[in-house]
């Protein structure tokens, strides 16, 4: 009986190599014996050896270590024991927090800080049965929208070289597109899970504050308040399933983050069926190709019965600005004069533009009514949430910036980029869950997208708006 059920999981399988799975076939497969998570891992491993030295996504590939994991899973399965949903799954992590025995540079800046214990997002894969194949790459401090650094150099976006893949989870997103890891690793403080996915035309989902826990060894002090509420971990995914996945399984609580929250994953309400859709935005421009994307997947979810309504979101703008008050005035206190004592001439140009851009409260009032601001904001959301569950607006106001883009000069920083991300930093200010989801391909090389987001904890509502159109846009993925 039990080799007659191998046999009908391996019918329902994919018959491509494996490293072009989904991360829930790889799942089912492994968890039912049709594969081992040794043959996955090694599939991947062939990949990354393959495609890495053109992409330059992984930075630290960790090759043995994960066959001893992969070996352990199938030991366990072979057991009868299942530790997860992602149960001997290949997995990376990014390069700015712990794994035990490994650096985390920050891209770069710290080369020889090796870690002496795990994250909490190390702890969470370990413990989940997953294999961690590598660390991927990103800016020096994360804190470009470009991911390249003097250490590891630049990497590219599968689908077109001249493109971003994005910052600060650049590195993440570019294996994931090209298939060298089921799911990815990211955080993002203004973006960095978001517009990478949207860059490199994967999914990437931005939870609630506390959803996911946050702890480092090598970093043991308390943190800021941008560093406590706005930088959020989450995972980069192929389609939307694998990110239902990875969330479950990065959520688990550590005892080692004050504000983990055990909220539940998903509710017992309905299916939602009314959405808000938002194409005009104060302050920003949206290139004409954005706004038709919105429109095309507006149609498809009327097709599918939802009722889209168009909208205004009140000071959104403000949003943002708040988000500058806050955490540009945080970070230039905590590790600007770092930026200007190890970083590179690129990355301190780079910072000077965001600064610029998004300058930060000029004193300790200022700063504190950005605080109260926000608190206003949410507010005014919390209400608007309440009518539409799930609104849905651009990642960007531009399509994915050319290599380089954020190097043109404090007037370019503040006049087209800081403008274009708007969407992205005010979601991060009003601290929703938020996704970026794939929909499809311009002119065959640049990606495009939509962004997604719930009032507090209801990422499952943007799940589930994420895979209906998902159905539609049948997103290919840079396999070549």
């Amino acid at each position: 009986m039990k080799f007659d059920r191998i046999k009908e999981i391996k019918k329902t399988l994919p018959t491509v190599p494996i490293w072009q799975w989904s991360a829930t076939d790889v799942a089912l497969g492994i968890r039912h014996k049709a594969i081992s998570s040794t043959e996955a891992t090694k599939s991947v491993l062939q990949r990354i050896e393959k495609v890495n030295p053109k992409y330059n996504a992984i930075i630290n590939l960790m090759s043995e270590k994960a066959l001893k994991q992969a070996k352990q899973a199938d030991e366990l399965i072979a057991q009868g024991i299942i530790l997860s949903p992602l149960h001997g799954v290949p997995v990376t992590i990014k390069d700015n927090v712990d794994v035990k025995g490994e650096r985390n540079t920050n891209g770069g800046v710290f080369k020889d800080r090796v870690c002496e214990g795990d994250s909490t997002i190390a702890t969470n894969f370990n413990t989940a049965g997953c294999v961690t194949i590598g660390m991927t790459n990103l800016p020096e401090f994360a804190i470009r929208w470009f991911s390249e650094n003097p250490l590891f150099g630049r990497t590219l976006n599968p689908w077109d070289e001249s493109l971003t893949p994005g910052g600060s989870s650049g590195g993440a997103a570019s294996a994931t597109a090209s298939g060298m890891c089921f799911i990815a690793h990211g955080n993002d403080i203004g973006g960095s899970i978001r517009y990478p996915a949207y860059a490199c035309g994967v999914v990437g989902l931005r939870p609630t504050w506390g959803r996911i826990p946050q702890f480092d060894p090598s970093s043991p002090g308390g943190r800021t308040f941008a560093s406590e509420f706005f930088s959020i971990e989450g995972p980069i995914a192929r389609n939307v399933n694998d990110i239902r996945l990875g969330l479950e399984v990065l959520s688990r609580g550590s005892i080692y983050d004050q504000v983990w929250v055990p909220a539940p994953l998903t509710y017992d309400d309905c299916r939602i069926k009314r959405i808000a859709i938002v194409t005009e935005i104060d302050g920003m421009s949206i290139e004409p190709s954005v706004k038709e994307n919105l429109k095309k997947t507006a149609k498809w979810l009327i097709e599918d019965g939802y009722v889209v309504e168009e909208i205004k979101l009140p000071e959104f703008n403000i949003a943002a600005e708040v988000w500058g008050k806050i955490l540009v005035a945080e970070k230039t206190t905590t590790i600007g004069h770092y930026v200007t004592d190890y970083g590179s001439k690129d990355v301190n140009q780079a910072w000077e533009g965001m600064i610029y851009g998004a300058p930060g409260a000029k004193d300790m009032r200022e700063y504190m009514l950005a605080i109260a601001k926000r608190d206003e904001l949410r507010r005014i959301y919390n209400e608007i949430l309440d009518t539409y569950p799930v609104i849905m607006l651009p990642v960007s106001g531009k399509e994915p910036f050319k290599h380089g883009d954020d190097l043109k000069g404090n007037d370019y920083f503040k006049e087209v980029i800081m403008p274009a991300q708007i969407p992205l930093l005010a979601l991060v200010c009003l601290n929703y869950p938020s996704m970026s989801v794939p929909t499809g391909l311009k002119d065959g090389h640049i990606p495009q997208g939509v962004q997604l987001f719930a009032s507090d904890y209801r990422a499952d509502l943007c799940l589930q708006v994420a895979e209906d159109i998902e159905r539609h846009a049948k997103m290919p993925f840079k396999f070549d």
